[in-house]
């Protein structure tokens, strides 16, 4: 199996500014921490509101889940999930983001 190339700063002339700032930051950042910045850069590609490109947010998205899959963290999250959407401790914003992130590693990562 191949090493995993990383993500070049700029391919084909676009800039990665906040992929950029994740990718500088994401090392010195808990996982709970890096969790909540994907969550942000989830929002920003499904709304559709972008601080740069759409391009520059899936960076930076892939790049936290690519870290957090390393780490373990979103199998923790993912085996976790269906507890904490049951409970009432969630707000709507919380709930919609977890139902989100769960869609997609369900995705990836089929029963």
């Amino acid at each position: 199996m191949s090493a995993e190339r990383p993500i070049p700063a700029e391919v084909d002339g676009w800039e990665t500014p906040v992929h950029d700032r994740h990718q500088a930051e994401f090392s010195t950042r808990d996982d709970v921490q890096n969790f909540q910045a994907m969550v942000v850069q989830a929002r920003h590609v499904t709304s559709c509101s972008y601080e740069t490109t759409l391009y520059d947010h899936q960076q930076a998205f892939r790049l936290l889940w690519r870290h957090l899959e390393r780490t373990g963290y979103l199998r923790r999250v993912r085996h976790g999930a269906d507890n904490r959407l049951r409970s009432d401790d969630l707000t709507a914003g919380e709930r919609a983001d977890l139902d989100l992130l769960l869609t997609i590693y369900d995705g990836v990562h089929p029963s």
